[in-house]
């Protein structure tokens, strides 16, 4: 059996037979033990302290984004997304955005990061999410230039091309919602905190326009799902994109209402704490 090294659109019959991706499983290993790594040097460099190094939350809440992403980018959600259903495709992206993302930066603490805050790319990545606007600018940039058909259908047949979607999808929105942090720092000013709920609500803006796309268009948009064998017969690939259109407006809505209920209470009683401390 033909093993390929990460997911990507090929003109083969659908098969629910399990398939093996050496590439997929490699990254996610080296992401899981750099993750360890980092946790394992910060807590011999902080032995003498009473610091602990991440809570047992911060640490569930990292390797359960870990977990999702897995789950996301291996068989057979890995698979069908990159060359059989639209809707798969969709489902991928709103839950790398909206869900690993903001688990895998919650279990980041600034104690795991603070051996590191002289080096070049740590100085670039600080350098980005103290613009949460930048950040925001590229979120939407890149879920711009992914579904474009044009580029999506070139770069879906490509195994480079599917790991580079699906890395600029988690890499952009890592830096987002790093960008947003939490909305309990009491160093952020009334003002900074509203901005950062305006971006969360802001992101919600451009998906509708392919949404409307999706969903609204006669005829399938993009030629790697048009011609792609059918994965559940009587679904046509213009219900799938119908579908992926729903999960894009449907799917992001309750997530980020829920984003912006965690956001505003965290505020709230930050502000309250802010006021008891100023009493």
């Amino acid at each position: 059996m033909e093993v390929s090294w990460w997911c990507s659109a090929r003109p083969i019959s659908w098969s629910w037979d399990p398939q093996f991706f050496p590439g997929i499983w490699v990254v996610m290993l080296c992401i899981i033990g750099s993750y360890f790594f980092v946790y394992v040097k910060s807590s011999k460099r902080s032995s003498s302290s009473d610091q602990r190094i991440a809570t047992n939350k911060e640490k569930l809440s990292f390797v359960a984004g870990w977990v999702l992403l897995w789950v996301m980018t291996d068989w057979p959600i890995g698979v069908l997304g990159s060359g059989y259903l639209l809707s798969a495709h969709m489902l991928q992206y709103v839950i790398y955005s909206l869900v690993i993302a903001p688990l895998l930066v919650g279990g980041i603490t600034n104690s795991m990061v603070s051996g590191y805050k002289d080096q070049w790319f740590f100085i670039t990545i600080r350098s980005l999410i103290s613009r949460p606007f930048v950040c925001f600018v590229a979120f939407n940039i890149v879920l711009a230039i992914t579904h474009i058909p044009y580029f999506t259908d070139i770069l879906k047949p490509l195994q480079l091309g599917q790991m580079l979607i699906d890395i600029l999808w988690i890499s952009v929105a890592i830096l987002f919602w790093a960008a947003i942090g939490t909305f309990d720092d009491q160093s952020d000013v009334s003002l900074a905190r509203a901005q950062k709920l305006l971006y969360i609500i802001g992101i919600t803006l451009l998906p509708t326009i392919p949404g409307a796309f999706f969903v609204f268009s006669d005829f399938p948009i993009y030629t790697t799902y048009e011609f792609a064998t059918r994965v559940f017969n009587g679904i046509s690939a213009r219900e799938d994109q119908m579908y992926a259109g729903l999960i894009m407006w449907m799917g992001m809505t309750p997530i980020l209402l829920i984003r912006l209920a965690m956001a505003f209470f965290s505020w709230s009683e930050a502000e309250s704490r802010r006021a008891g401390t100023i009493d």
